[in-house]
């Protein structure tokens, strides 16, 4: 084999896993990660993961927090900071809400959003350090329903977004 080509699929590999060169390489990046959110749904579920590069934090609601039904903890690994929050009666009318999508493109238009429900737990890891975009969730449970736009919401094994594409086992 030629010497040459046994680097190509690294060299590619190591493309795909670099920062955007240029801004405008950087913003069409930023854009492809938020596609997916950017869609009128909703995802109820059991857990919800997040994790994103501190770029996307403006992208990402958090969820409020009523102390009496809710937990709240925050750690700090290498790289990154982790919040946690556990809705602790478990029920479903004290679960979370969070939005994850594009910013108002318009002053005063609502921009089409992701929205979650999530019954028990949301985890949000935001990577501080220096490393590729990222924006991906993890929806999980015994049970997960997404609702597209006005369509009754189905049933689905789990949800996740990762790399910019939806991904439903």
């Amino acid at each position: 084999m030629n010497q040459r080509l046994r680097f190509v699929p690294l060299a590619v590999f190591a493309a795909c896993a670099t920062e955007p060169a240029t801004p405008e390489q950087r913003a069409q990046a930023e854009r492809r990660l938020l596609a997916p959110f950017a869609a009128d749904r909703e995802v109820g579920c059991t857990e919800l993961r997040v994790e994103l590069t501190s770029n996307f934090h403006g992208n990402v609601g958090r969820p409020s927090r009523d102390p009496k039904r809710h937990s709240m903890t925050r750690e700090q690994g290498d790289g990154y900071v982790e919040t946690v929050w556990t809705n602790l009666w478990g029920a479903p009318e004290a679960g979370f809400v969070l939005a994850i999508g594009p910013t108002e493109e318009i002053p005063g238009a609502a921009a089409a959003r992701t929205r979650f429900r999530v019954v028990n737990q949301v985890r949000v890891r935001v990577y501080e350090d220096r490393r590729p975009l990222t924006l991906g969730v993890v929806a999980a449970g015994k049970v997960v329903l997404v609702r597209e736009g006005a369509t009754p919401p189905r049933e689905v094994a789990g949800f996740a977004v990762a790399d910019g594409v939806v991904q439903r086992p």
